[in-house]
């Protein structure tokens, strides 16, 4: 079946969403909450235009990829002997069946099972105590809710929470906002970084909520907390609950509740409204995110169809959204990064993909995996071993700088659950986590201490005259995976430049710098030696001193530039 005609209804939904795109974080989106139809049975065929939730055996490895090579919407969990898959419509279901899949319906219409599912949630919240969250809550939040929640923790502890807003605008026009958490927050010092982000994906709803919630939970327990407490003081938090705001405001207005992507409905343009961008005619067009970064990006596990649901965009970096990430992580020492998702109940590290060898810290890295699956109850794995991906946040991090970098995939039964599964539970540890040991919120702990640990980083104990402004960078050439093209052809890998670079005002006499290691783990299990440039300059350039530094991980080195106090600029 082709696109269907839209020009009966188009009309009204463009009118719906015709003020999104005016729509900022402190004003109320479009949404239709009141609209509440029930869910169909479990099982039953539904409408073909419907989102339905199906399981398709795949009892081999070999049944996998080839799953993964239809471009199919892939949910992140896998059964014994079988993957889940999202159908948007008659299309998706008559592309498995001509790949030769069988499949059951396990939900008919997800749109319908939302509403339904958050319905109980409504009414059950007009009768419940504050929950034991941080915040209390027992509904999902709005898009605008999250600007006011951040606006009020920024207000409520301005020596504690500064307010961010990534350089780069949505397609929309939205920006893109966080939070950046430690005690004496605006000071210019050296601490290193845990990046903590949520919603890639605009359905994953909880991914979202967690984030926020551990970044209440770290303003209310300064002070209150000495585990807590301890770690503001060590490190810092940046925190990006929602990456894809296009996205997420679509669809948690519910004018496409089960959107993966972005709002990129033709590569090359960035020409396009709230009214197309929600269309189901246009569901099915986007870029997936966490396939759009440079690091295997092109390979394996992601479709070079912009239908799929894994559509990887037209080059690395592409995507506006997706530039923020690299932006943020390139100019802060992220010595830990968090990717939220959901629902497979799984710690993922690096490698992404079955041809990848093993990382050269594997060791470590599968320590500090299972350390967080302790906490979360979750499988901690490689990822390639769910399925093949490329192009995604933690593997891109970690083979760019050497900060480990995890991607949680919440547990659940499908991405929107009850408040109280989804997200209560996930984070405290709780009723039906209950196999977990403190929760997400538990995990996201033992992995800012990891961000906070000197040993999985490097320190340079830097000598340099007070008020020198002091930078460590570097420049270096990376390359995505051999690039797999839509005629099944396997070209070349494509060269990308990655820069380095970040600052702090000497102090004087010596500051400590945590800083990532200069030697970079490479993608065949190697590592590839590189130094970082360590430079010192005064006011408007007049004296300057600059060295070479090679640190691995768990070194501290000595920089002396305490000559930078006086003489000629070379």
């Amino acid at each position: 079946m082709g696109r269907r005609s839209t020009s009966s209804r188009r009309g009204a939904v463009t009118a719906v969403v015709a003020g999104l795109a005016a729509i900022a974080f402190a004003t109320t989106p479009v949404h239709a909450e009141s609209a509440q139809p029930s869910s169909p049975e479990v099982g039953d065929a539904g409408s073909g235009d419907a989102v339905a939730l199906l399981r398709v055996p795949t009892p081999t490895k070999a049944d996998v990829d080839r799953l993964v090579a239809t471009g199919a919407d892939i949910a992140p969990v896998a059964g014994q002997g079988y993957l889940e898959v999202y159908a948007h419509g008659s299309d998706d279901r008559r592309l498995l069946e001509a790949a030769g899949f069988d499949y059951d319906v396990v939900i008919a219409d997800m749109a319908a099972h939302t509403r339904a599912v958050l319905a109980e949630d409504a009414a059950e919240a007009r009768t419940l105590a504050a929950s034991p969250l941080p915040s209390g809550r027992n509904t999902y939040r709005t898009y605008a809710d999250y600007g006011t929640d951040m606006a009020a923790l920024a207000a409520e502890r301005p020596d504690l929470v500064k307010p961010i807003t990534l350089p780069n605008r949505s397609l929309l026009g939205k920006e893109v906002r966080g939070l950046e958490i430690a005690h004496d927050v605006e000071a210019d010092d050296g601490r290193p970084v845990f990046l903590l982000v949520g919603t890639h994906h605009a359905r994953e709803w909880p991914t979202a909520e967690v984030v926020m919630e551990f970044a209440i939970d770290l303003v209310r327990g300064d002070g209150e907390d000495a585990r807590m407490t301890e770690l503001l003081e060590r490190a810092r938090i940046i925190v990006v609950p929602i990456v894809n705001v296009d996205g997420f405001d679509i669809s948690r207005s519910y004018l496409h509740e089960y959107k993966r992507k972005n709002c990129r409905l033709a590569d090359g343009s960035d020409d396009v409204t709230p009214g197309e961008c929600a269309d189901a005619d246009n569901g099915s067009l986007g870029v997936d995110l966490n396939r759009n970064y440079g690091g295997n990006w092109g390979g394996l596990g992601a479709s070079v169809n912009p239908e799929s649901g894994t559509y990887r965009g037209a080059a690395p970096f592409s995507e506006p959204e997706v530039r923020n990430i690299r932006e943020l992580v390139s100019t802060h020492q992220v010595t830990s990064l968090q990717s939220v998702h959901n629902y497979g109940g799984l710690v993922l590290r690096p490698p992404q993909q079955s041809e990848t060898p093993l990382t050269a810290d594997e060791e470590l890295y599968s320590r500090i995996g299972d350390a967080l699956a302790d906490a979360t109850g979750y499988r901690s794995i490689p990822s390639y071993q769910l399925y093949d991906t490329s192009g995604s946040t933690g593997e891109w991090s970690y083979f760019t700088t050497g900060g480990f970098g995890f991607e949680f995939e919440l547990e659940g039964e499908n991405f929107h659950v009850g408040y109280q599964e989804a997200v209560i539970d996930q984070y405290l540890g709780v009723g039906t986590q209950e196999h977990a040991d403190g929760g997400v919120r538990e995990a996201l702990l033992r992995q800012f201490e990891v961000a906070a640990n000197r040993d999985y980083h490097a320190v340079l104990e830097v000598s340099a005259p007070r008020g020198a402004k002091l930078t460590v960078e570097k420049t270096f050439t990376q390359h995505t995976a051999p690039v797999r093209e839509l005629d099944g052809s396997v070209g070349e890998p494509i060269p990308f430049t990655s820069e380095l670079t970040s600052s702090l005002t000497a102090p004087g006499g010596e500051v400590e710098w945590s800083v990532n290691p200069s030697v970079r783990p490479a993608r065949d299990g190697s590592t590839i030696t590189e130094s970082w440039t360590v430079r010192c300059e005064r006011a408007r350039g007049k004296a300057w001193q600059e060295k070479e530094v090679t640190a691995a991980r768990g070194d501290r080195v000595t920089v002396d530039l305490s000559r930078c106090a006086g003489g000629a600029r070379p």
